[in-house]
């Protein structure tokens, strides 16, 4: 066995601009783990790892926290350990501060097929500020070595791009008779307060993400309530961005609208006057009309007043397969294709937000903007 680190991917720590996480792993434990790192590929700066773990584990997970970093600098880092040998050099670019044009990429249900390898390369090459997977990662299904290959996959975009994540279903895991939940996620992904709901903000943004497999848990229902409160209380946040697993409305032969979710959260969207949700599940792309009260605002057009309703984005073609399309969409769908895809959104200090949807061979699906 090994002690080359292997799985490298990064994660914003508590502060997005001045702090990132590094996880990795090795097929044996190693001494003084660490993570090198500087302003130049010449280093300068270590910080001491520490192991992270869960019973089902298939190698030994390290993680450490690179802070203290300045907005809007590149870093050139490695991660590893005299005894056991250093990963190759990597970079990464922290957010600026203050109000800044910047973009992002999401796609939700990954999986491990050459579209998956495909997407990851895709949002990789546009170098986003983040990029966000709604759920639906790995599709281990307590089959824990097929993390270890999507996660090895996965390096080409995560050792570079931070990639934050919420929960699907299929990360609430089960081996045997047993389920195990969410424990390999939790260990594997350095997200704030484990994955389950969080925020953070870059520039005029604010980013807003939880679990939807627990939408009935009140305790997460009612940090969510504040954080969307607290999001457009505060004055410096123009746009308000919402990532969860499943979606409100969609039309796929499987699984149409999900009331449990509409009657859940739809209110809390409405009345905190959330620009865009962005979901998985359905492994297709399906867009809806700016939604109020669960109406179509509008019913034509691809630009749409800020504050007029909420704009729903299915992009569940990550890559591990898709569904197909009922006959007819729902009265809402604005756009919908049986496709893998990804999301490039724009997010300006003035002008319109942009989302641009593209399938895997990055010919492009539709393009929406709200505001401006």
């Amino acid at each position: 066995m090994n002690t080359e680190p292997r799985q490298l991917r990064l994660a914003f720590g508590g502060d997005p601009l001045t702090q990132m996480s590094v996880t990795w792993q090795t097929e044996r434990p190693v001494d003084n783990p660490l993570v090198e790192f500087g302003e130049t590929p010449r280093l300068g700066n270590r910080v001491a790892a520490e192991r992270v773990s869960y019973p089902y584990e298939t190698g030994v997970i390290y993680r450490a926290l690179m802070a203290g970093l300045k907005p809007g600098q590149r870093y050139y880092y490695r991660v590893g350990s005299e005894q056991g040998g250093f990963s190759r050099a990597y970079n990464f670019l922290t957010p600026q501060r203050g109000l800044h044009d910047f973009i992002f990429t999401a796609f939700a249900d990954h999986g491990t097929t050459r579209f998956s390898v495909q997407n990851s390369r895709n949002v990789a090459a546009l170098s986003p500020t983040f990029h966000f997977i709604p759920g639906d990662l790995s599709y281990a299904n307590g089959r824990q070595p097929i993390w270890d290959t999507y996660l090895e996959q996965l390096e080409v975009l995560a050792s570079r791009i931070p990639v934050m994540v919420c929960y699907g279903n299929h990360e609430n895991e089960r081996i045997g008779d047993q389920r195990i939940g969410y424990i390999a996620a939790e260990t594997r992904f350095a997200m704030p307060n484990k994955g389950q709901y969080y925020d953070f903000t870059i520039s005029n943004a604010r980013f807003v993400a939880f679990n939807s497999n627990e939408r009935e848990n009140e305790a997460q229902y009612e940090w969510v309530q504040r954080a969307l409160q607290r999001a457009r209380n505060d004055r410096a946040v123009r746009w308000l961005i919402v990532f969860a697993h499943h979606p409100l409305y969609g039309s796929t032969q499987r699984r149409g609208n999900n009331q449990s979710m509409i009657r859940r959260f739809q209110p809390l969207f409405d009345r905190y006057r959330v620009d865009l949700v962005i979901h998985g599940h359905d492994h297709v792309y399906e867009r809806m009309y700016p939604m109020r009260e669960n109406k179509a605002v509008v019913n034509s057009g691809n630009r749409y007043r800020q504050g007029a309703g909420v704009v729903y984005v299915t992009c569940g073609g990550g890559g591990v397969s898709l569904y197909d399309l009922a006959p007819e969409p729902t009265p809402w769908t604005a756009k919908r294709e049986r496709t893998y895809c990804y999301l490039k959104v724009r997010v300006p200090v003035r002008d319109a937000l942009r989302v641009e949807a593209y399938r895997v061979d990055n010919t492009l699906i539709e393009a929406f903007e709200i505001g401006g």
